[in-house]
């Protein structure tokens, strides 16, 4: 068996986000997630993966903090609140 991520080195560890088994180039020890979940992860609380980033300040977040405006535009509730944007 080989890391999900790089399929060169042996898997050590295992996401807690996605469980793909990885090696140690391909983990976070801090966090315990792969490079990949690590790279999508919610730039506002953390814990889940981002669905799109905010209009306005350009973070990546997740359904729980993101408020859809449009189709495609996001905006967080931090600029919501700052902007006086009303959804």
């Amino acid at each position: 068996m080989k890391c999900e991520i790089c399929e060169v080195k042996p898997p050590i560890y295992e996401c807690k986000m996605c469980k793909r088994k990885v090696c140690e180039d391909d983990y976070d020890k801090i966090s315990g997630y792969c490079a990949v979940c690590k790279e999508s992860i919610c730039r506002i609380c953390g814990e889940y993966l981002s669905i799109g980033v905010c209009k306005y300040c350009g973070r990546h977040g997740c359904e729980r903090c993101l408020i859809k405006v449009s189709l495609i535009e996001y905006v967080c509730a931090e600029c919501q609140r700052k902007l006086h944007i009303g959804v």
